[in-house]
């Protein structure tokens, strides 16, 4: 099994959050040498007043975190300008999702369309359907493939040479190959999976118990990434028409249903703990070091 896809979605999460951590190291650094050490020394070495110290200190406190704020403000305003410009056109509602990712919501076709933006960059479309059973579509090499061979599971062969470089994982594997053996169906999955070549590293197709989702993530960018409107219509029409497909064929003879997990997955519940768990893991040593900071300036002023 090719496993580059795999490695190169990896190096590219620890690449760029290497990247980015450097960056604020730097400009920390280079504040806090300006703002806090070289009034240090001045306070310590030429018996300067204390005021040399605290106000340069505060200013740094407040650019750092005016800075911090300033710039989530931006970057949330200008991705909601954008996903707004995708999907309200397609009838459906925005909201905000997790800290700074956005989530839609509406009825196509008396279907329950949901799309969901958030950090990888992640883009995920689902819509409802009847089918109860399990369907997964992925690239050779991608970190799907790597994950459903250390669960022992082995792909549905597809013979066909316009899936080369795909493979399907199935609950019914019978109605899996009648479904991708299907003309019409093929070219669907196949445009489907070509979908964000620009920047998506990684593409799945998914069928679970009552949800058919498109879902694309990881950058091959370094973070340049875009979708237009007219491509995110053309998806969720894809995604619809196969559907239909789907539905019109004999129904698979091994059924499930929804595990607590991709319920977790379609309804976006996995954010919500994401954000507590942030709040908890970066809100309270902040709040204390903010406390810490309060009690040596009052402690210094005395």
């Amino acid at each position: 099994m090719n496993g580059s896809k795999a490695h190169r979605a990896v190096s590219l999460v620890y690449g760029r959050a290497a990247l980015l951590g450097l960056m604020a190291v730097a400009i920390v650094l280079c504040l806090g040498g300006i703002c806090v050490f070289i009034p240090l020394g001045l306070v310590t070495r030429s018996d300067a007043s204390i005021w040399v110290l605290i106000i340069p200190s505060v200013l740094y406190f407040l650019i750092l975190n005016g800075g911090a704020l300033g710039t989530l403000a931006w970057v949330v305003r200008r991705r909601k300008r954008w996903l707004d410009g995708l999907f309200t056109p397609l009838g459906l509602r925005g909201e905000r999702y997790n800290l700074m990712g956005r989530q839609y919501q509406g009825t196509v076709e008396a279907r329950e369309v949901t799309a969901r933006f958030f950090q990888g960059p992640t883009l995920e479309v689902y819509l409802s359907t009847p089918l109860q059973t399990r369907l997964g579509v992925a690239e050779e090499g991608s970190t799907t493939l790597s994950l459903a061979h250390l669960a022992g599971r082995e792909p549905v062969a597809l013979e066909d040479p316009d899936m080369s470089g795909l493979h399907a994982f199935a609950l019914d594997e019978r109605w899996a190959r009648a479904l991708l053996t299907d003309p019409e169906a093929r070219t669907l999955v196949r445009r489907l999976m070509s979908a964000g070549e620009s920047w998506a590293l990684v593409r799945q197709l998914i069928l679970t118990p009552g949800a058919l989702c498109l879902r694309l993530y990881q950058n091959r960018n370094l973070f340049k990434y875009d979708v237009t409107p007219e491509e995110a219509e053309d998806w969720l029409d894809d995604l619809l028409a196969l559907a239909r497909i789907a539905e019109g064929m004999p129904a698979p003879r091994v059924t499930a249903e929804e595990s607590s997990g991709e319920r977790l997955a379609r309804t976006g519940g996995g954010g919500r703990i994401a954000v507590v768990m942030v709040a908890l893991l970066v809100g309270v040593p902040t709040c204390l070091l903010a406390l810490g900071a309060a009690a040596f300036f009052v402690w210094a002023i005395r």
